[in-house]
């Protein structure tokens, strides 16, 4: 059996001048959105949240629009929201019909309990004020919505659990919970999936060739290097405000 050459080495692509983190825009060597579990870690996130056909749910932080596209074609009545214009562009070439909107996380276009449901995927660790987004987001949903998200965390808890400032660091699962306790949520599914960040690092260093491009700047801003970070997703509840909330 004859061998086929071996194939030709090409460059990675070079780093963007602008920081890929928290854009929305990191895809992989064909041009497709690149983040952790791809696809199918969402649509295991859909089932868990179990949203139902003809429900609305906002994806928060929809970057270049993939999941708006599965979620409508499960048929959700979606709504894609991002703050950065290049990937609202992007999501509308890609998803042709779905609703886009630009806003922040922490002020939303929308009226009080007006959403089903909210999708944040990658989101939340980026934001400067954590608990204001995160009451903004319990503002439109309905009580009993559900919230489906997956972030970074940090793995090694500490003791004890210290409220997050606004520009707090990287939050252990128990600050994750605390947290969202504050903000009127009762987390009712909670999962480490590091083996999808593990797998995600290794596909971008891949296709960019390092992490640089992922911080910009040269390099930069780095990720704290001090926590033993981890991927996780869950579910949590809008709690009826009359019902205690705690952990």
């Amino acid at each position: 059996m004859s061998l086929s050459p071996a194939p030709t080495m090409t460059s990675p692509p070079s780093a963007p001048t602008r920081c890929l983190f928290g854009s929305g825009l990191v895809t992989d060597g064909e041009g497709a959105p690149l983040s952790p579990g791809g696809p199918a870690m969402t649509e295991d996130l859909l089932d868990r949240a179990d949203f139902r056909p003809g429900e609305r749910v906002v994806d928060l932080g929809c970057g270049q629009g993939r999941s708006v596209g599965l979620m409508a074609a499960r048929g959700l009545r979606t709504l894609g929201i991002d703050a950065d214009p290049a990937a609202l562009a992007v999501a509308r070439r890609r998803v042709p019909g779905p609703l886009f909107l630009k806003a922040r996380g922490e002020a939303l276009p929308l009226p009080d309990g007006s959403v089903d449901g909210v999708l944040t995927e990658c989101v939340l660790s980026i934001l400067p004020d954590r608990l204001a987004a995160l009451r903004e987001w319990v503002r439109i949903l309905r009580v009993g919505g559900r919230l489906a998200f997956s972030d970074v965390y940090a793995r090694r808890p500490e003791e004890t659990v210290t409220p997050p400032g606004d520009d707090g660091p990287i939050l252990s699962a128990n600050q994750l919970q605390h947290l969202f306790s504050m903000a009127g949520l009762t987390v009712i599914h909670f999962e480490d999936r590091s083996d999808l960040l593990r797998a995600w690092v290794g596909r971008f260093i891949f296709h960019y060739g390092s992490l640089d491009a992922l911080w910009g700047d040269g390099g930069a801003r780095k990720a704290p290097n001090h926590l033993a970070l981890g991927y996780c997703t869950g579910i949590a509840v809008k709690a009826d405000q009359k019902t205690s909330v705690s952990f």
